[in-house]
């Protein structure tokens, strides 16, 4: 585990053996964009092994945060397929709420958690 994973280690909801899943977590990342951007670097910085992403943007951003991460680009990956919350009017801000929300929910199903 890297020092950088420290915090999340610290977290009940994680601790070291959520941490390890996630570390040996491959997590397709969908849409192009903002949204997948930010996605991406979420994930990145969670500290998943395997990322594959819509488009070379998308992969960049992730290399950006963490450089070991691999990062694969499979183009049919960049039709969006996150929901957009509805309630959110500003689309700079609806695609990072959208983007931190697609993370949350691979996060979550690398951790096993259902809620």
């Amino acid at each position: 585990m890297s020092r950088r994973h420290t915090r999340q280690v610290r977290l009940a909801e994680v601790g070291a053996d959520g941490q390890g899943r996630i570390a040996r977590a491959a997590v397709d990342v969908h849409g192009r964009g903002l949204a997948a951007q930010v996605a991406a670097r979420y994930l990145a910085g969670a500290g998943v092994a395997r990322l594959r992403v819509g488009d070379e943007g998308v992969a960049a951003a992730a290399r950006g945060i963490d450089a070991s991460v691999r990062v694969e680009v499979d183009a049919s990956l960049a039709v969006d397929r996150a929901d957009a919350p509805a309630e959110i009017a500003d689309p700079t801000a609806r695609a990072l709420a959208t983007g931190a929300l697609a993370a949350l929910r691979a996060i979550r199903e690398a951790l096993g958690s259902t809620t």
